[in-house]
């Protein structure tokens, strides 16, 4: 826990981030005193700051000009000193029920948000499909697209897709395609994905083989598709406004923007970045507090969206570590809320 500053120091502190966050340039006393009216001198002020960078809370990037936040002094702004108001809330709500009506499935859904979320917050921002427990198929179908090639579409009840081209051995007519359907239809469809095991395929095909002429090949296919619907390793990850990280004077350097972009390319860096377990609702990771080298000079805010207690999904925004922390801590709680009420709706 940070100890606590003094009431002035903590005014000058919050004038400082407030001004940095503004302008992304260092402070000087004179500025804080002519726009904020802390009722103390230029000179005050400088030996006020002049303590805090002693104390670790700024940082002074050159001898000749003013100070920046540290990742210190900006854990204390969020922790202690920081309002979370600033944002239009109700204009959020009704963008966020827009997108609900429009969008069909998880998939819109998700990636409508994630779009509107990098919009509201000027920042890059990820989202992850949610992991349901408790899957369901509500349609499955075989389609024939040559003698020896299927198409196999299978819908989830909340919304997800998969349609995956599969060779067979054997010529179907359009006839026994139809009998197929019919027959997954009533025996796997409405059933919970987890009870669809292997051994519950083998009985299914033995009884469907006693019926027509069908080789063992197909019910190993469809199983093996529907456990890579339920795996949890290849859950999307939605990212949007990645384009907002070039108007971050923060990302100048070239080389390093190579770095953060090419965490936001690569999936296994980017599910390290966000779904790192924790058990707050929201979580803030200040500069260095960042596992990730290439994260350093970066925050994150990220939150869980959940069912009932149980979280089943990651909503994250990235910038430097001048984010403006009110808006998107505000942004990203409400957010979370409203998609964990849509995604409650989507699974019951």
């Amino acid at each position: 826990m940070v100890k606590n500053l003094d009431e002035r120091k903590s005014s000058i502190l919050h004038a400082i981030i407030q001004e940095h966050i503004i302008t992304a340039s260092p402070v000087g006393s004179r500025t804080i005193a002519k726009k904020y009216d802390l009722g103390v001198s230029s000179a005050t002020i400088r030996n006020e700051m002049a303590d805090l960078e002693e104390l670790g809370y700024l940082e002074q990037p050159h001898t000749s000009a003013g100070r920046i936040p540290s990742d210190k002094g900006y854990r204390y702004y969020v922790d202690i000193l920081m309002n979370n108001k600033g944002i239009n809330s109700d204009k959020l709500i009704k963008t966020l029920s827009e997108i609900t009506k429009a969008k069909k499935g998880i998939h819109g859904i998700v990636s409508g948000i994630t779009t509107m979320l990098s919009e509201f917050t000027k920042y890059a921002t990820m989202i992850t499909e949610p992991e349901f427990k408790n899957i369901k198929l509500s349609e499955v179908q075989l389609i024939k697209v040559t003698n020896n090639k299927l198409l196999l579409v299978m819908v989830t009840d909340n919304g997800f897709v998969s349609d995956k081209m599969i060779n067979i051995q054997q010529d179907l007519d359009k006839r026994k395609i139809r009998y197929i359907n019919n027959f997954l239809v009533n025996k796997i469809t409405d059933k919970n994905i987890n009870n669809l095991d292997k051994n519950y395929f083998d009985e299914i095909e033995d009884e469907l083989i006693k019926k027509i002429n069908l080789s063992q090949q197909l019910f190993n296919i469809i199983n093996k598709e529907i456990k890579e619907i339920n795996d949890p390793r290849d859950i999307n990850i939605y990212i949007g406004g990645t384009s907002y990280i070039l108007d971050q004077p923060e990302f100048n350097d070239i080389e390093y923007l190579k770095k953060v972009l090419n965490i936001l390319d690569h999936e296994d860096t980017l599910k390290k970045l966000i779904t790192a377990e924790n058990n707050k609702e929201i979580e803030v990771r200040i500069g260095h507090e960042n596992e990730m080298k290439e994260m350093q000079r970066c925050s994150v805010v990220i939150a869980n969206y959940t069912i009932g207690d149980k979280a089943v999904g990651k909503i994250g925004v990235l910038g430097p570590t001048r984010m403006e922390y009110p808006r998107v801590i505000s942004t990203v709680n409400i957010v979370s809320d409203i998609l964990s009420k849509i995604i409650s709706e989507v699974n019951k």
